[in-house]
């Protein structure tokens, strides 16, 4: 099954749901995207994985690209929501986990945001 993400944009938050299969093409849009509202100063960016089935390690790459990017730009957080364990551990051996606070819910992480 091929993947999807549906994006939605609320008050300089960039909230990504990523369902299905993640492949590289799919991941490069996801990419794509992230830094065309980095340009635009968004600060918030939540990724939400509860649909996602399985994460391949070319896609795991671009995941990767997205948080060297964010960790060098001042007042960027990047949350991730409901990991599948059949990605966590390639996220985690990539230490992509080190770099991003993880929440069971998108609602959870934007009170977070809003916390912050």
């Amino acid at each position: 099954m091929s993947g999807n993400i549906n994006y939605r944009f609320v008050d300089k938050v960039f909230i990504a749901e990523i369902t299905g299969y993640a492949e590289l093409t799919l991941m490069e849009g996801l990419v794509e995207k992230f830094f065309e509202k980095l340009d635009e100063d968004f600060t918030g960016f939540v990724f939400n994985f509860a649909g996602m089935t399985l994460i391949n390690s070319s896609a795991l790459g671009k995941v990767l690209e997205i948080i060297s990017e964010g960790m060098g730009r001042d007042g960027v957080k990047i949350l991730f929501c409901s990991i599948p364990a059949t990605s966590k551990l390639g996220m985690a051996s990539l230490g992509i986990l080190d770099y991003v606070e993880e929440f069971a819910s998108i609602e959870e992480a934007l009170l977070h945001l809003k916390s912050a």
